[in-house]
């Protein structure tokens, strides 16, 4: 019992480091944030971050990662109640934006990955993006069988549902001021998704949008 409570105070104290080191990546980004402060943020010691994370790059990366597990569980539990493969979509893609519209902090450390490790991704980076995308190919899949979406390759749509997505998010980076990435992706969304969706008396590829 003794040790079960150590590891979940264990695990508690990972995560609130990891939650500071989010905040300090974002504002100062990787070169500048300082361990420091991000252990003092945490209420830790210098020491502790340091025999939870062996360098500052695995601190960065492990930040990233738990980035990347929240949007997965909020797009995922978007979708948990959908009907449909067009309603999935359209849902798991707000879901994407309003994420980061709420959590910009969290766009941050991602754009500053790219820039400052010029696209070196650590392989389980690159292992949850790869069941992120059979996620949604197996939607497109169940849309096309069920007649809901006209034939296409899958994996090529959710590249170009992916880029649609990421272009939205990156350009309303210029346009805060004037719309919510929300607002960006819902135009986006319903271009695409009225593009690949077959319309419901016609069994033709519908062109309005959603």
């Amino acid at each position: 019992m003794n040790g079960r409570k150590s590891e979940a105070r264990m695990q508690v104290k990972q995560e609130v480091i990891l939650a500071r080191a989010i905040e300090a990546f974002a504002e100062d980004g990787f070169r500048d944030a300082d361990v420091q402060v991000i252990a003092e943020k945490a209420g830790v010691g210098y020491g502790t971050v340091y025999r939870y994370f062996r360098t500052k790059e695995e601190l960065f990366w492990s930040a990233t990662y738990m980035v990347l597990e929240r949007l997965g569980a909020h797009v995922r539990e978007s979708i948990s109640q959908c009907r449909g493969a067009i309603e999935a979509l359209r849902a798991a893609g707000l879901a994407y934006a309003g994420f980061f519209e709420a959590n910009p902090e969290c766009l941050a450390v991602f754009v500053e990955s790219r820039a400052e490790f010029h696209g070196r991704i650590p392989a389980s980076h690159r292992e949850f993006h790869e069941k992120m995308v059979q996620l949604f190919v197996e939607i497109l899949e169940r849309g096309v069988a069920g007649g809901e979406i006209r034939p296409l390759d899958p994996r090529s749509t959710v590249t170009s549902l992916g880029c649609v997505l990421y272009g939205a998010v990156m350009f309303g980076c210029y346009v805060e001021d004037q719309c919510r990435l929300s607002e960006l992706a819902e135009q986006a969304l319903g271009m695409l998704l009225g593009g690949i969706r077959v319309g419901p008396s016609t069994g033709e590829a519908a062109s309005r949008p959603l």
